[in-house]
């Protein structure tokens, strides 16, 4: 179920060519991005891949139309694996239930990483449409699997089996990682809670899919432009010139500064002019927190509450404790106190006490607030202006 090595490879190697290849297809007469198949043509979205290096996903014959059907088309497929292997009438063994389980899913891997390529490079207005409708479906897919009881179970025996002890030092991890994942994500559960847990993830892939469009909405909608040579003092050439053909894109006169990390790092790094590094950093840091149509704060809040609601669900006193319970600090708390250690060996300046102070001072502009980092270093920042 869980991609190669070979296959995460390829996917990065192929987002290279996705652009040239839908823009390919978009020179083509009647090559729009929104059409879907004929009856008579089968969805290349659930194809095999073809080609060298394992096969090349067909970017060259996306379409948005075709990303549902072929999900829904991969999950059912994937469900009904699911379902052979959880009711295999021979003993649960770990090949044909954990590797069984490892070999499943292949068509939905192949349509979720064209689907997340796609995502993460040519996310427009249509195709953000159905990431808001599927986020909630591929959430209640997961915990169909997660909840199948049968599945569970045999997963169990192979966890708790004296015979884990023959397996590879690889396999134990495999079984142990399905064993902990599974518990984790609420197998052990009663049916009224995991029916409340599903219902939480549900509403929360639909959050997670509204807070990050908001913010790519603020991302490709704000900029700050720059209007004379003065403007650019400290700049390289290199950031001139990208300011420059942002602004082409943008279809305005001069440079611009793009709301997007790539665009405002490079400007606070070099500019020399103070206020428009402020004007630029204050853009960016309030994506998402402008009180207008793309505003996350209330997101946010339902974020926070459903975490908390789910982590109690699930035993955990909060969702840092949930988050961090299979991972080397296991408690917010050890991983605080790692932090702490690696800081102080680094720098004999920091000490615990001095994440807790902060130097405020008065500008003509505002508050400017001088925070010391884990690390000794001394992080300035703007403050609201009151």
């Amino acid at each position: 179920m869980r991609d190669s090595i070979t296959r995460v490879l390829l996917v990065l190697f192929a987002t290279a060519l996705v652009v040239s290849a839908v823009a390919n297809r978009l020179s083509k007469p009647n090559g729009m991005t929104t059409q879907a198949s004929t009856n008579a043509d089968p969805n290349p979205l659930l194809a095999n891949w073809e080609g060298p290096y394992g096969g090349v996903p067909p970017f060259d014959r996306v379409q948005i139309a075709l990303f549902k059907p072929a999900l829904e088309s991969a999950m059912m497929e994937n469900l009904l694996e699911v379902e052979k292997i959880a009711n295999d009438s021979a003993a649960p063994t770990f090949e044909n239930t954990i590797v069984a389980m490892e070999r499943a899913g292949q068509t939905l891997d192949r349509v979720t990483t064209i689907y997340g390529v796609w995502g993460s490079t040519m996310a427009g207005p249509e195709f953000q449409a159905v990431q808001r409708e599927m986020a909630p479906k591929l959430a209640a897919f997961s915990d169909k699997i997660i909840q199948n009881e049968a599945l569970f179970k045999r997963i169990e025996a192979i966890y708790n089996s004296p015979n884990k002890k023959k397996l590879n030092a690889e396999q134990q991890r495999l079984v142990w990682l399905d064993y902990t994942n599974f518990v984790r994500s609420g197998a052990k559960l009663n049916t009224a809670d995991k029916a409340r847990l599903s219902q939480i993830n549900q509403q929360l892939a639909g959050l997670f899919t509204k807070f990050s469009q908001n913010v790519l909405a603020e991302e490709d909608g704000q900029f700050i432009a720059l209007k004379t040579e003065a403007d650019l003092a400290g700049l390289p050439q290199s950031v001139r010139d990208a300011a420059a053909a942002a602004a082409t894109t943008k279809k305005q006169e001069g440079w611009l500064i793009s709301n997007t990390r790539s665009s405002v790092d490079p400007f606070l790094t070099y500019s020399d002019r103070r206020d428009l590094r402020e004007k630029v950093w204050r853009m960016f840091i309030m994506r998402g927190d402008n009180g207008d149509e793309h505003d996350n704060n209330s997101t946010i809040t339902q974020i926070l509450q459903l975490r908390a609601e789910r982590a109690r669900l699930l035993g955990f006193p909060t969702h840092a404790h949930w988050r961090l319970e299979n991972s080397m600090a296991k408690t917010p708390e050890r991983a605080m106190e790692l932090m702490l250690e690696e800081c102080m060996r680094k720098s004999p300046t920091c000490r615990p006490s001095s994440t807790k102070r902060a130097r405020r001072s008065k500008s003509n502009r505002g508050t400017i607030v001088t925070m010391p980092s884990v690390c000794g270093k001394q992080n300035t920042i703007w403050t609201r202006m009151k």
